[in-house]
This record gives C-alpha cells, sequence and structure tokens, in this order.
C-alpha cells in the first residue's frame, strides 16, 4: 500500500507530514503538474503481482525445456554456446560441448560461474576475450553460490537463474502495473521483451539484471533506500547499465539538494552506495587484470552519437530480402516495436506517474543506446537484448499514464505488436543457435 501511495518522485519529490509519530506520505504532484495515481483495489483472483509473475515464470520454464529437449538435444550445456576459439576442449569440465564458431557471451558468464574469484585471463579452459566481462560478476555469482561450487551444476543453474528471474520481472511488472492504476497481468508486457528469449537461450545476464533494476526503482518508490541499494549495487555488478538508473537518482537528488534545500540523509544511498560498490569492484579487477574495465573497453562499447544505428539501418536495408522473411526482416520488425514504445513513453513523459527519476533514467537510456558502436546494432542473432532497458522504461511510463490518454490508448496496441516478435523469435531459438 505504500508502494502505491508513492507515486510521485520521492528523489526528491513527495513531501511528507509527520501526524501523530507515525509518517504520511502526503499527496503530491510532481514539478511537472502529474498527479499520483489513485489506488486501485484489486479486481480478482488473477489481478495479482504473484500472478503475473507465475506466468512469466512458467511461459520461461516452458521454453527453457522445449530448447533443451529440441535444439540442445537434451544436453542442457549447449545453452552456454562455448566456441573453440576461446576454449580449450582438454582442459574444459566435463559435460560441455564445443561449438565450430566464436561462441557466445554465456560462455565468459559460464567460465566465471565455475570460480569468481578466479580472474585470471585463463581458467578452467576458456580465455576472456574483453575486460569488460569481469564487471558483470553478478550473475555468474549467484550461479556459483546456487550450485554450491559444484562445476557439473553450473550449466543447468545458469539456466535456472535466467528462469526464476523472468519470474521475478513478472512479479515486478504486476506491482508496477497496479501502482499504475492497471491490472496487474498488464505487467506481463515487462517480461514480453523479445531480448529475453535469446538471453534464456544463451545464458547471458540481462535478466537478472532486469530484475534488479525494477526490484530497486520499486524499492526507491516504496522509500526503501536501504533495500533500493542493495539491489541497484548488485544489479550494477550484474551488468553495468544499472548504473544509468543510479545516475539518474544521483541527478534528482542533487537537484532536491540545490533547488530544494534538502539536506542528505537516508535517500541518498540509493545512489551512494551502488556508485561505491561499482568503483570498487573496479578496483578490484584493475589489481586482478592491470586494467581498469570501464575504460578499457569504452573504445569498443561506444562511439559517436547516432551513427551505429544509421549506419546498421543502412547495411540492413540492403539486405532486405521481398521474397522471404529472414533474420534481417525480424531485426527491422524489432527495431520498429522497440522505436514505437519508445516514442509512446515519449510523448507519455508529461502525463505519466512515473517518477521523475525513472523518466529521466528513460531519456538517459535512448541516449546511451544512440552511442553504442555498430557492432551492437548490427548484431543480427541477439534480438536487440542489449537495449532492453528502453523497453522496460518505457513500459513502466506507459503503465503509470492516465486511462483516457494517449499512452494508455497505444498500450494495447503496442502490447499486440509484441507477439509476431516473440513468435519469430521463440521459433527461431527452439530450431537454430
Amino acid at each position: 500500500m505504500a508502494r502505491r501511495q508513492v507515486a510521485a518522485s520521492v528523489l526528491p519529490d513527495g513531501p511528507e507530514m509527520a501526524t501523530g509519530g507515525s509518517r504520511v506520505i502526503a499527496p503530491s504532484s510532481d514539478s511537472d503538474g502529474t498527479s499520483p495515481q489513485p489506488p486501485r483495489r484489486p479486481t480478482g483472483r488473477t489481478d495479482s503481482p504473484a500472478v503475473a509473475g507465475l506466468i512469466a515464470l512458467l511461459a520461461a520454464l516452458g521454453f527453457a525445456l522445449a530448447r533443451w529437449q529440441t535444439w540442445a538435444n537434451g544436453t542442457i550445456g549447449r545453452f552456454i554456446l562455448v566456441g573453440r576459439h576461446f576454449a580449450i576442449p582438454a582442459q574444459l569440465p566435463p559435460g560441455v560441448p564445443v561449438a565450430p564458431t566464436y561462441g557466445y557471451d554465456g560462455q565468459f558468464f559460464y567460465r566465471l560461474a565455475l570460480n569468481p574469484l578466479n580472474l585470471s585471463k585463463t581458467a578452467y579452459g576458456i580465455t576472456m576475450d574483453r575486460p569488460y566481462r569481469y564487471m558483470r560478476i553478478g550473475y555468474p555469482a549467484l550461479t556459483w553460490l546456487l550450485s554450491f561450487g559444484q562445476h557439473f551444476l553450473v550449466p543447468a543453474m545458469l539456466v535456472a537463474v535466467n528462469i526464476a528471474a523472468i519470474g521475478a520481472i513478472g512479479y515486478l511488472g504486476g506491482a508496477f502495473a497496479q501502482d499504475g492504476g492497471r491490472h496487474a497481468l498488464a505487467g506481463l508486457l515487462l517480461p514480453g521483451y523479445f531480448g529475453l528469449i535469446t538471453s534464456l537461450s544463451r545464458d547471458t545476464a540481462e535478466p537478472l539484471a532486469a530484475a534488479l533494476l525494477l526490484a530497486g526503482l520499486l524499492a526507491v518508490r516504496s522509500r526503501r533506500p536501504v533495500l533500493a541499494a542493495l539491489l541497484l549495487a548488485y544489479g550494477a555488478l550484474t551488468r553495468e547499465t544499472v548504473m544509468v538508473a543510479v545516475a539518474a537518482i544521483a541527478i534528482m537528488r542533487v537537484i532536491g539538494v540545490l533547488r530544494r534545500g534538502q539536506r542528505p540523509g537516508r535517500d541518498d544511498l540509493a545512489w551512494a552506495i551502488p556508485t561505491g560498490v561499482f568503483v570498487v569492484w573496479e578496483v578490484v579487477v584493475k589489481a586482478a587484470t592491470g586494467s581498469i574495465p570501464l575504460l578499457a573497453d569504452g573504445g569498443r562499447n561506444a562511439g559517436t552519437p547516432l551513427i551505429a544505428p544509421l549506419q546498421a539501418f543502412k547495411s540492413n536495408l540492403s539486405h532486405i530480402n521481398t521474397h522471404q522473411f529472414d533474420q534481417y526482416d525480424v531485426w527491422f520488425l524489432e527495431i520498429a516495436i522497440l522505436a514505437l514504445f519508445a516514442l509512446a513513453a515519449l510523448a507519455s513523459l508529461r502525463s505519466t506517474s512515473a517518477p521523475v527519476h525513472e523518466r529521466l533514467a528513460f531519456v538517459l537510456y535512448l541516449v546511451e543506446i544512440c552511442v553504442v558502436t555498430p557492432s551492437t546494432w548490427n548484431s543480427l542473432d541477439a534480438d536487440l537484448r542489449s537495449f532492453i532497458e528502453v523497453y522496460l522504461l518505457a513500459v513502466i511510463i506507459l503503465l503509470g499514464t492516465p486511462r483516457r490518454s494517449l499512452g494508455a490508448r497505444l498500450l494495447p496496441t503496442l502490447a499486440a505488436l509484441t507477439l509476431p516478435a516473440l513468435i519469430v523469435v521463440t521459433q527461431r531459438r527452439l530450431t537454430i543457435s
């Protein structure tokens, strides 16, 4: 209930009133004049975040089992996609097949999950390709913990963690939907991102990072800064892009201090602790590897603004086949869906009840994807998994729009448009690598 009472940004908006020794959140409006959505009573048994979470969990589990029995031929280790270029087959743990290719990102998460404290360049038969791999220690560390350090359990546990994370995204989506005055099942849009299918198929960190990001933002809404700090800190160790949302929270706090004369307090833990943890881990990796991952790979992961998407659009457009629906068509379909969600969210920035720091985070994530290198945009088999934060924040903004607003009217149509992409990506992941 406390979560539903705080729709305006608590960083720095959302004044409090003291009444009889207890703290009451005063109804407030954001700086742009938007008002929080009134609390809405559940309309039935299915109007529950737990139901949304269960549906997402069962969908992820069903897909993983289907891929395991079809594409993977009953070998869970195939999800990792270890490639011969980075592997020494004789030194790999038993039961891990090696593909005659470069493999995929999952092989590096697997390598760290065998022992997250071993930051050597080569260990357990796998050589790390880039220093930034060590930044993303959260997913392999949790897998190692749940595997009790047993190497034979790691391949299955990598998949299990992602299944659980997608279920958690469904639950959190239900909570965000109810915060916006909608049925909890509307929150299934959050785990309905096509990039999550590829992440689940290939043991990458996006599902866990997304779950931690969403849980952290929800904790901020609930004025639980310590919990938010812990969730966002672990999220930043899982995927460094979580720090974009942390930066948005920090910016709003600084504005609150400078413009409103607010004093630093417990709310600042939500950004200060994740920042400190992230910096400390960078220092640890620097001591172990000799380079700071964020700086060492900055040139490979960022480029001139807007050049990468324009180049990717031009290149992929030249390969369009009008007689066959292939990977280029899938890429354009996914780009179109993501762009429509982003445009709808931009048009709803003033009408949404989403906190100001979430709106700012959405804009910052848009800026981020516009400066990444062409290799990220040109990837035809990643299903835009690296752009998941733009989608998640866009959906959160749209879930917070008033029912008669443009964003609310567009939401059902946008949800329907995601179905073809989900179907196509699911089919491809069950049949091809």
